[in-house]
């Protein structure tokens, strides 16, 4: 028996109707937070948030000092990665447009002088992490046809306590009409493939937003 299957008049795909759907998926939890605020946001996920702490930590005990590390590469055109990350850095204290990122992001803010608070979905959890200032110190093995690895930048996840659970870590390689980014996420190695293959889906999709974004702000 044949799939049922709704979509536009003389179209083969879902395509346009998903775009709709995001378009309104998107809007429609904008006002819901915006409404919300923060802080009873947070309230209300205070239970899922201690979930996810004890699901981190439980991870990182298993694990026992190892981890896993995935990576994917995102190719953007029209902008370069300076211009990107000029924008990315600003972006920052634009809670509107980082939340905006994903979906699946309930808090991204800093107060004066301490890390930033993200609080997002990692595997069936909602996860209340902080990344410490990031350290550009770092080199990315890559894949990239160049003559010298590209400086890329770490940053590492704490749970509210200090206790490192992982780190991220990004590096932008300018091409002819734009930059390649690789993005990466390190946490304990018991986690499953599907929890690293989760968050680099998380990057796609929060990347892919905010280079967008930029492209349009410059």
């Amino acid at each position: 028996m044949t799939a049922a299957t709704v979509r536009l008049a003389g179209e083969d795909t879902d395509a346009t109707i998903d775009g709709f759907e995001l378009f309104s998926a998107r809007r429609a939890l904008a006002l819901l937070k915006r409404k919300a605020g923060r802080a009873r946001l947070l309230e209300l996920l205070a239970d899922e948030i201690a979930a996810g702490d004890a699901f981190l930590r439980g991870h990182l005990e298993r694990s026992g000092g190892e981890d896993t590390t995935g990576t994917t590469t995102l190719r953007a055109r029209g902008i370069t990665a300076a211009e990107f990350g000029a924008w990315l850095g600003a972006a920052f204290a634009r809670e509107d447009v980082m939340l905006a990122g994903h979906p699946e992001h309930y808090a991204i803010h800093a107060e004066p002088g301490q890390d930033v608070n993200i609080v997002e979905t990692l595997d069936e959890y909602v996860c209340s992490f902080f990344m410490h200032p990031w350290d550009d110190s770092l080199v990315v093995e890559q894949e990239l046809p160049v003559a010298e690895p590209p400086a890329g930048r770490r940053s590492h996840m704490l749970l509210a306590d200090g206790t490192v659970i992982g780190s991220i870590a990004n590096t932008f390689v300018d091409e002819p009409d734009g930059f390649t980014a690789r993005l990466s996420v390190t946490l304990p190695a018991s986690c499953a493939p599907r929890v690293v293959e989760q968050h680099l889906e998380h990057f796609a999709v929060e990347f892919r937003t905010w280079i967008l974004r930029a492209a349009t702000e410059r």
